[in-house]
């Protein structure tokens, strides 16, 4: 992924800080497992969501679960395609916009007409606001999204540019619930976006992935990462309260999976108590947190 001046990474003393001093971390609804937003946002920084369309039926709204309430997302847009590549915003039909959500809940939001397709299905694209950064969870903590890891969620891409696109990988999908209509016979009927034999032929990066097992777990527990690009990472354990517990990583790693290990202890050393944590992982373009869980 080609990433601008204005994405490449911050000073991690300062976005640590932000952390600390921001809300604290949520203890998240049954089904979602974590947030994931970019860092920070820019012009055509989006996510694409695959959203298969049953035979007969239209799209006629969505739910997902959202961070920040205060965040306004500028554009709802949509494209027939195929599963296993997202579109570009360039030929997307926008069909919402100023879409705005509640703090830590499941929010909704309900088309002017329902949209059918000729394809096997659409996808949801949702524009990020410029300059937005997902820096901690809740009120002012900036535009993320939550993600599942049980098989209920819709499988999903990133994109700084909606251009280039990074894929969530194995069994992660957006905390995305659409709702479906009856197609109606007129309204809108999307026939699909074309791609290029460049398009076509690029080759499959890395999807991006953050897990941890077992989980729950004691004595210790493995963080499992995939990164699509070679780059920093700054990875630390926060407690509910918003507080660091363990810095994991601050160093450059390759492309590809990585495994770090955390013993259940603070950075002192100290066994830390019993109870619900968050690994939160910070690369160049993006932000994923995954809720861990300490039994003694």
């Amino acid at each position: 992924m080609t990433i601008s001046k204005r994405m490449m990474m911050t000073l991690v003393t300062a976005l640590f800080a932000c952390i600390a001093s921001g809300p604290a971390a949520a203890d998240y609804p049954a089904g979602v497992e974590g947030l994931v937003g970019l860092r920070p946002a820019e012009e055509g920084s989006c996510i694409a969501v695959w959203v298969p369309i049953p035979d007969g039926q239209a799209l006629a709204g969505f739910s997902w679960y959202n961070n920040d309430g205060g965040v306004v997302f500028p554009e709802v847009l949509l494209e027939s395609g195929a599963a296993d590549s997202p579109v570009t915003l360039a030929g997307a039909r926008s069909v919402a916009t100023d879409v705005q959500g509640e703090s830590l809940g499941w929010s909704g939001v309900i088309l002017d007409e329902p949209v059918a397709c000729l394809s096997e299905g659409l996808y949801l694209l949702l524009r990020f606001p410029e300059a937005s950064e997902y820096t901690a969870d809740g009120p002012g903590g900036g535009a993320a999204l939550g993600y599942r890891t049980d098989g209920l969620g819709c499988p999903g891409w990133l994109s700084a540019d909606g251009r280039q696109w990074t894929a969530f990988s194995g069994s992660f999908g957006f905390a995305i619930e659409p709702e479906f209509v009856a197609a109606p016979g007129g309204g809108i009927i999307m026939k699909g976006a074309r791609r290029d034999r460049q398009e076509q032929e690029a080759p499959r990066r890395q999807p991006l992935s953050l897990m941890a097992y077992p989980n729950p777990f004691n004595p210790s527990t493995t963080v499992r990462f995939n990164l699509p690009d070679p780059g920093r990472v700054e990875m630390a354990v926060y407690d509910l309260r918003g507080a660091r517990v363990k810095r994991l990583a601050s160093e450059v790693f390759t492309a590809g999976p990585h495994d770090v290990r955390w013993q259940g202890r603070d950075d002192r050393g100290r066994t830390v108590a019993s109870g619900v944590y968050f690994v939160l992982m910070r690369t160049k373009d993006a932000v994923m947190t995954r809720r861990l869980v300490l039994v003694q």
